[in-house]
């Protein structure tokens, strides 16, 4: 039997803003996007939660978002994650010094919060700014895994190595490489084009750019360029030449 060569296309940020809803959704739909996962800390997640709905295909998983906007629970059950405005920190780092307790309070009711909106379980568990590449976050998602049998983003080789040690399912491999001056067309046919046996997954941000997206975001208008890449004709017809098979989580 001939060994498969299987690619998830992950498009992180679902549920930020309407545009970004928009424009996942559409990737999917005209494009070569088969998963997606959801940030329920922010006002559009409810509109992304009902769009999925009509989309049975695409799987959603959860977002995890412990730096970036506000938190799931009150700023007061959690202090060590906030700061005096009740506001989670702005990038990882600034989450040295939580207390473990609080960071899987708080992801356990994103994941609550998830399962309100879509009526279901995530098919897997990724992280806001790669989070889960800290110890504490790590070991929250581990958790969460654990409780859930989920898989959990392969987001770095130690990551990769904690999650098979804890027999915890992920994929081969991860690609960033899909990201500011390398969405490009050329860069993903390139990409596509090298892929190895396995199951790799292949992080992308495709949006259509609204307002609020470009006042909260440091990286805005290249999600439209994403966005043309992912439903080019050229994507699809790369992916048939290389013998990839396009899967999402649930599929593992």
């Amino acid at each position: 039997m001939t060994a498969l060569k299987r690619v998830i296309v992950n498009a992180d940020d679902l549920g930020r803003t309407p545009g970004v809803n928009r424009g996942v959704f559409e990737a999917h739909r005209a494009g070569i996007v088969t998963s997606a996962t959801l940030m329920v800390n922010y006002p559009a997640a409810a509109d992304a939660a009902s769009l999925a709905k009509n989309s049975p295909q695409l799987g959603v998983g959860l977002h995890v978002a412990l730096s970036g906007g506000r938190p799931t629970l009150p700023p007061e059950a959690i202090p060590s994650l906030v700061d005096s405005q009740g506001l989670l920190p702005a990038k990882p780092e600034g989450l040295a010094g939580a207390e473990p307790a609080h960071v899987v309070a708080e992801a356990r009711a994103q994941l609550k919060r998830f399962r309100q909106l879509t009526g279901a379980d995530p098919t897997h568990f990724d992280s806001h700014h790669h989070s889960h590449r800290r110890p504490e976050v790590l070991d929250a998602l581990v958790t969460l895994a654990w409780e859930t049998g989920r898989p959990v983003r392969n987001a770095s080789p130690a990551v990769g190595e904690r999650l098979r040690r804890e027999g915890i399912p992920t994929t081969d491999r991860f690609l960033e490489d899909f990201y500011g001056d390398g969405a490009t067309l050329d860069s993903l046919l390139r990409i596509l084009g090298a892929m190895n046996v396995g199951t790799t997954e292949l992080m992308c941000h495709p949006a259509v750019v609204d307002e609020e997206l470009r006042r909260s975001s440091g990286y805005a208008e290249p999600r439209t360029r994403e966005l043309a890449v992912l439903t080019s004709a050229l994507a699809r017809e790369a992916v048939q030449a290389a013998g990839v098979e396009l899967v999402h989580f649930g599929q593992l």
